[in-house]
């Protein structure tokens, strides 16, 4: 690896950094201010990684092009939704584990 790749990586990097800031802070300017900024960063990132993964398994899976573009933008939408009712369901079972083991096991 050569520094000019070196370089070139921490370019990309750091537009997508810059590109986050920009969207976590119209995000925050748009809701009014509900969630801290690091919420809405973090959210724009695993948009974009969500984003790359549905990228990569399309291609994987060989899918046209008109649906690569429905499926990468369904999972960008969805993923950090889903990451934050699964942080809800695991606060939730932590604050009474015993109960969510007996709703498991069925027993009163």
């Amino acid at each position: 690896m050569s520094w000019l790749n070196i370089i070139e990586f921490i370019k990309q990097w750091g537009q997508l950094l810059m590109l986050s800031f920009l969207a976590a802070a119209i995000q925050m300017y748009l809701s009014k201010r509900q969630f801290t900024f690091f919420h809405y960063f973090m959210s724009v990132l695993i948009a974009i990684f969500a984003a790359y993964l549905a990228a990569m398994f399309c291609e994987w899976r060989g899918f046209d092009e008109s649906l690569k573009t429905g499926v990468i933008g369904v999972t960008a939408y969805a993923a950090p939704h889903l990451l934050e009712g699964f942080d809800k369901l695991i606060t939730t079972i932590s604050k009474d584990p015993k109960a969510f083991i007996k709703l498991l096991m069925r027993v009163k």
